[in-house]
């Protein structure tokens, strides 16, 4: 059962909704930076049709394709996980204060984040650990903020955790054109301040982050891309980072974003990785889903189908 929160934040905003998978002792929060935004559907996806938008209608969560509208509903999520040995932030949004010109809904933005995260009762020194599953800017933006001697890490104690490929990557690109923009400006303000401060740690795609808590890898939609399994005794949770981005890429496995570095290998590791947690009891967390998040896989005759968690509320 799924637990929704109602967080009250103040400084005149709204309350915010927060799902919650409890599993023994061991608390994951979804955290949207963003929240049930619509995206221009070929914008994601540039293969997709109005005819498959209006099929996909019927096969995908209520609300999350309008094919009148030719959007998709998508959330940035980060995910919050306390058990009693650690604290940590799996991938982390999309920041405030950040120049991202090309970019409109995350340009110099001025979210709750930290709000939130202050309503749940966590600090930013009450971090342990923060994940970057890959370095996309959406992914990436909570890692600093801004400060008198400029971008510095937002979570003073924790280490900062990333695949070293992925960030061997995107340095290459930032050494060999200092002036361009790498990462729509995210490598230069939202990467790079954790080197300086020595606090990123960078690991192979296999590496166990914590007890319980390890990268797999899953390369394609970037260059070192990995998601990261939480196993609390018999359960598993996994955190998909883009290894999908919307709910229709169940129904429709041949669909790979625009944003894939590689659509191939992309579609292969999306694949492998469906196949391998279908039927198996394993809860998926996707960054990108909007709330019912978290669902299992299941087999049937039409082939696989995502089946959110049951859904309950409360009031933080």
């Amino acid at each position: 059962m799924i637990e929704t929160l109602h967080v009250e934040i103040g400084h005149g905003r709204p309350a915010c909704s927060m799902d919650v998978l409890t599993l023994g002792q061991v608390r994951i929060v979804r955290i949207a930076d963003i929240d049930r935004i619509e995206w221009p559907a070929t914008a994601l996806f540039g293969a997709l049709t109005a005819d498959d938008l209006r099929a996909a209608a019927g096969a995908v969560p209520a609300g999350t394709v309008d094919a009148d509208a030719a959007t998709l509903l998508l959330s940035f999520n980060t995910y919050l996980i306390q058990t009693p040995d650690f604290t940590a932030l799996i991938d982390a949004g999309i920041g405030n204060g950040k120049e991202r010109p090309d970019r409109p809904a995350w340009h110099r933005r001025d979210g709750p984040f930290l709000d939130l995260l202050d309503g749940l009762g966590i600090r930013p020194d009450a971090v342990d650990i923060v994940v970057n599953t890959h370095l996309h800017a959406d992914h990436v933006g909570w890692n600093t903020v801004l400060g008198d001697a400029g971008w510095q890490p937002t979570f003073a104690r924790a280490r900062y955790v990333a695949p070293r490929a992925e960030f061997d990557h995107w340095n290459r690109l930032q050494q060999a054109e200092p002036s361009t923009l790498v990462l729509h400006g995210a490598f230069a303000d939202s990467v790079l301040p954790l080197r300086e401060a020595d606090c990123l740690e960078l690991v192979d795609p296999t590496f166990e982050i914590a007890p319980g808590l390890r990268f797999e890898p899953a390369a394609g939609h970037s260059p070192g891309m990995c998601v990261v399994r939480l196993t609390v005794g018999a359960a598993s949770v996994l955190f998909t980072a883009d290894v999908l981005h919307h709910p229709l890429q169940f129904a429709r496995r041949d669909l790979v974003s625009n944003f894939c570095a590689d659509a191939q290998m992309a579609r292969a590791t999306r694949d492998r990785l469906l196949e391998e947690n279908a039927g198996t009891g394993t809860i998926l967390a996707p960054y990108h889903f909007p709330s019912p998040a978290f669902g299992r896989l299941e087999r049937d005759a039409a082939g696989l189908r995502f089946v959110p968690q049951p859904m309950s509320s409360a009031a933080a």
